[in-house]
């Protein structure tokens, strides 16, 4: 629930009556610490969105970039130590 700004005076009024005006001016700065300005909007959120979009796509490339290459390490591994186990059994029948 949204708090408006009569609500939040009414309340900072009310604090003041009851522990003084440099104890509310703390309490009120803890609520919010770095003030109202500082409140992210909902355009920021948006461009934010838009960044993160763009961070991921590129991650996702170089992810796919790297899995690519694993896979042809491994299936070339893979070849060599085929190859080499045919020739050990294929030279005795040869010869």
């Amino acid at each position: 629930m949204a708090v408006t700004e009569i609500e939040r005076t009414e309340l900072a009024n009310r604090l003041v009556m009851a522990i003084g005006k440099e104890a509310t001016e703390t309490l009120m700065n803890c609520i919010i610490p770095e003030g109202r300005d500082q409140l992210a909007t909902k355009d920021d959120l948006r461009v934010l969105s838009a960044e993160l979009r763009g961070k991921m796509a590129e991650l996702r490339g170089d992810v796919d970039s790297a899995l690519a290459r694993q896979t042809r390490l491994i299936m070339t591994t893979m070849v060599g130590f085929m190859l080499t186990i045919w020739i050990t059994l294929l030279v005795p029948a040869i010869v």
